[in-house]
């Protein structure tokens, strides 16, 4: 594992390169490219557009061993919803998870609810449907397993409001900036309290449910 400072990685599909593409370019003043947590966490992302559960497991785990994070931030299944039974999707996820904490060794997994599409995209309906029960199933399935939570996105919880690109997939610059600020440092807050490490972020709530939402 990691020493000295605490390492958070965010992996996953389009939506984490993205992420890491708009920071690094400086899109909004108020962003913070550390989540606002100084130099008392390191945080990396990697993300690859178009993958599912069965690609990030099969080309990019190298990833995990050679960061070794303390926590890591699954950001993964929306891809595979397009054509894949969410049951099936949140089996491939709960697999990956149990990988990362038996064999990599990650102390805290989060595993990212999938976020509805924009009213733009064609099956906007069907697929929020299809979210809502990959949300139900890992909530079931991941519960047993000790440091293992998820996290809904609630900013994107409606997939009418103004936070996606014209594709009704992808998050515009207000979506990003809201992930950031709105969803990181109350999520940071949780981890950070869950592994007991004394970040000030810990003023937002206490670490008491298996799930919670940001």
């Amino acid at each position: 594992m990691s020493r000295g400072i605490p390492s958070v990685l965010i992996f996953g599909h389009s939506f984490v390169k993205r992420l890491k593409r708009d920071l690094r370019s400086h899109f909004d003043p108020r962003a913070d490219g550390n989540f606002r947590l100084g130099g008392t966490v390191s945080v990396h992302l990697h993300g690859v557009g178009g993958r599912t559960v069965a690609k990030l497991r099969s080309f990019h785990l190298h990833v995990v061993e050679q960061i070794a994070p303390d926590v890591l931030i699954l950001e993964i299944g929306t891809n595979d919803l397009v054509d894949t039974s969410p049951e099936v999707v949140g089996s491939e996820i709960e697999s990956l998870v149990c990988l990362l904490v038996e064999f990599y060794k990650v102390r805290v997994v989060c595993v990212c609810h999938v976020i509805p599409r924009g009213y733009s995209y064609d099956e906007a309906a069907s697929f929020a449907d299809r979210v809502e029960i990959l949300k139900q199933y890992l909530e079931v399935v991941l519960s047993p397993i000790p440091n293992v939570f998820c996290w809904a996105h609630r900013a994107f919880s409606h997939p009418g409001k103004d936070f996606y690109l014209p594709d009704g997939v992808h998050v515009n610059p207000a979506g990003q900036y809201h992930y950031i600020v709105v969803t990181g440092a109350p999520f940071f807050g949780h981890w950070a309290c869950f592994i007991h490490i004394p970040f000030i972020f810990c003023i937002f709530t206490t670490p008491t449910p298996q799930f919670f939402h940001g």
